[in-house]
């Protein structure tokens, strides 16, 4: 998670485009942790999670908009998935549950970057098929209502951050 999360801090931090920068080196980020983790046999579940969270963690440094990191990490992180051959649904479930450690870690509103995770998982399972699709939105309802108990905010943080001009 560190690893993630320092190596999108140092790529973006004197970007001038923030939102579009952070975008494409999440991705980056995302797809080669769960490349790598495949290649060794990894658990790419526990991968997802915590390069979800750093992604997130990353973003709220630099002043990225975190619904937006949280809903394109958990998409790619579906995407590659299925491209390794690995589980669609328990990586869905395992990013959900990373997007709302790290809101809670930060202070933000769990429930709502949990549901731009969610999203993000349901768009890339609708590209892969309709089993998949069913697969991952049954595991995504799952883990949603799973972190519903924990959501809220905390010390009034805002979920969305302004993007630096």
């Amino acid at each position: 998670m560190n690893l993630v999360k320092n190596t999108l801090v140092t790529a973006i931090s004197g970007a001038r485009d923030v939102g579009g920068e952070m975008g494409t080196a999440a991705v980056a980020a995302v797809r080669g942790s769960i490349r790598a983790a495949s290649e060794i046999g990894a658990d790419l579940g526990a991968v997802a999670r915590y390069s979800i969270m750093g992604t997130i963690e990353a973003a709220e440094q630099i002043g990225g908009e975190l619904g937006g990191a949280a809903r394109t990490a958990t998409r790619d992180a579906v995407k590659t998935t299925r491209d390794v051959g690995g589980d669609v649904s328990r990586v869905a479930g395992e990013a959900i549950q990373g997007t709302a450690e790290a809101a809670r870690r930060l202070g933000a509103d769990v429930g709502s970057l949990v549901q731009d995770a969610a999203r993000g998982a349901v768009e890339a399972a609708d590209r892969i098929g309709s089993a998949a699709g069913r697969a991952v939105r049954a595991t995504v309802a799952e883990a949603v209502s799973g972190t519903k108990a924990l959501g809220g905010r905390h010390d009034g943080a805002r979920t969305t951050r302004r993007r630096r001009a």
